[in-house]
């Protein structure tokens, strides 16, 4: 990746291609492991979380050995779903500021630390969780839309949204601006995005079905399972964001919004 100051000083040229883009995005996972951590992490703590909040069986065996329906384990249940999935939710999106604000300085400085992910959680915090929401009422709506739409819907939404988190963690967009920052950049480079999208899919459809495999062995393989899952996840961030940074170290998109301390590197 070029330097960033060098290509604002030769204003707008053309992004690298699309494979130089995943090429440093593995040189940079395989020197900075410590990036899958937060999601191996937020994932135990969610395991954990699942196992606590369980509902209660739907039917019991009495003393007896006749099977008995339990009527109060509805409501539990429908209360055990309403938490786990408030829950599944903040842990997305604290993954997400992690892995990406660790990202983010991992192609500034070649390095990153658990600190970036702190950093980005904790400054970013409102940006990250308004475009949350509007990624979260998109997603609704591709879904409602999927059928009658042949699941377009869907694929668009993950190709117009797939830059929202870096805009606004590393582009410091405001508000919902970040998503339609992410629509411009889609539209203006739709091939490049399309392949980028497609690819990662790939990738992770494969990673899945490896970590189901890996499940079926006792003890060991949900481990290995999980963590080849964040490993997937951390280096398909790492390309969002780096494809994201080409952009705009090349002046194709406009620099941060909030102007960085001073000093301070530009990412």
């Amino acid at each position: 990746m070029s330097d960033p100051q060098q290509g604002e000083a030769r204003g707008v040229t053309t992004p690298q291609p699309v494979e130089s883009v995943f090429t440093r995005a593995w040189e940079l996972l395989s020197r900075n492991w410590i990036i899958i951590v937060p999601g191996i992490v937020i994932g135990a703590i969610l395991g954990v979380l699942r196992v606590v909040l369980a509902p209660p069986a739907m039917y019991t065996t009495d003393a007896a050995g006749t099977t008995v329906y339990n009527a109060g384990a509805v409501g539990a249940t429908i209360l055990s779903s309403a938490l786990l999935s408030l829950i599944g939710l903040i842990a997305y999106i604290a993954n997400q500021a992690f892995t990406t604000g660790m990202a983010g300085a991992a192609w500034q400085r070649g390095v990153t630390t658990l600190a970036d992910g702190f950093a980005a959680f904790q400054e970013d915090a409102g940006r990250i969780i308004i475009t949350a929401i509007g990624l979260i009422l998109l997603a609704v709506v591709a879904v409602v839309l999927a059928i009658p739409t042949i699941g377009i819907a869907l694929l668009a939404f993950y190709l117009f949204t797939l830059y929202a988190m870096p805009a606004a963690i590393v582009g410091n967009r405001p508000g919902f601006s970040s998503i339609a920052e992410s629509f411009r950049i889609t539209l203006a480079r739709f091939v490049p995005t399309l392949i980028l999208g497609i690819v990662i899919f790939v990738i992770t459809l494969v990673a899945t079905f490896i970590a189901a495999i890996l499940h079926a062995i006792p003890f060991l393989g949900p481990i290995v399972g999980g963590i080849l899952t964040q490993i997937v996840v951390a280096y398909a961030t790492l390309v969002v964001v780096g494809e994201y940074l080409n952009l705009r170290n090349t002046g194709a998109i406009a620099p941060p919004s909030t102007p960085n301390t001073p000093g301070a590197p530009v990412v």
